[in-house]
């Protein structure tokens, strides 16, 4: 068998009381997967069930109060320098709200293009190729590039948090 990409192990996440006779909330209760590469997964629930907790501890963004969370065997919590870089190259999110997760300061081509400045991919003719064929890959014209967040449709910025996330080619799409 081979060895999952990402595995969950008996994570649970509880976030502490806030206010006068609350109680903490338990958002994840023993959570475990395994994803193997190639595999793709789908966790379907209601709103409030814990899909985006998971996600973000999977992503190593929140740590879970208890269990562990492995990338090719290993803790991305405890990934530091190089390492925490390569997860982060390697793991990618695609989050529900694309208007939150894109500066509205920075236009198309910059957003999409960050991460290939960040992991040292792309720089000059290479920067711009790889940038215009990520917009047409989702589906936009390199003309996109040149706009800005809030002059876009709300599928739009989707696409460019999508293309944003393909960029630098992860090995692991994690979509909220």
């Amino acid at each position: 068998m081979t060895e999952p990409l990402l595995e969950a192990r008996d994570v649970v996440m509880t976030f502490p009381a806030s206010g006068v006779g609350s109680r903490p909330v338990h958002a994840l209760r023993s959570v475990s997967l395994a994803i193997a590469p190639g595999e793709s997964v789908g966790l379907v629930g209601e709103s409030g069930s814990g899909k985006s907790t998971l996600a973000r501890a999977l992503l190593a963004l929140t740590r879970p109060t208890s269990g562990e969370v492995r990338f090719e065997g290993k803790d991305p919590f405890r990934a530091r320098g190089d390492d925490a870089l390569a997860f982060r190259r390697a793991v990618q999110p695609v989050f529900q709200d694309p208007a939150a997760s894109l500066d509205p300061r920075m236009k198309v081509k910059e957003l999409v293009g960050e991460p290939l400045l960040v992991h040292r991919l792309a720089s000059g003719a290479g920067f711009d190729r790889r940038v215009s064929e990520l917009l047409e890959r989702v589906g936009l014209s390199s003309d996109h590039g040149a706009r800005y967040p809030h002059e876009l449709s709300g599928g739009q910025k989707q696409r460019v948090a999508l293309a944003r996330s393909l960029v630098n080619r992860p090995r692991l799409l994690l979509l909220d």
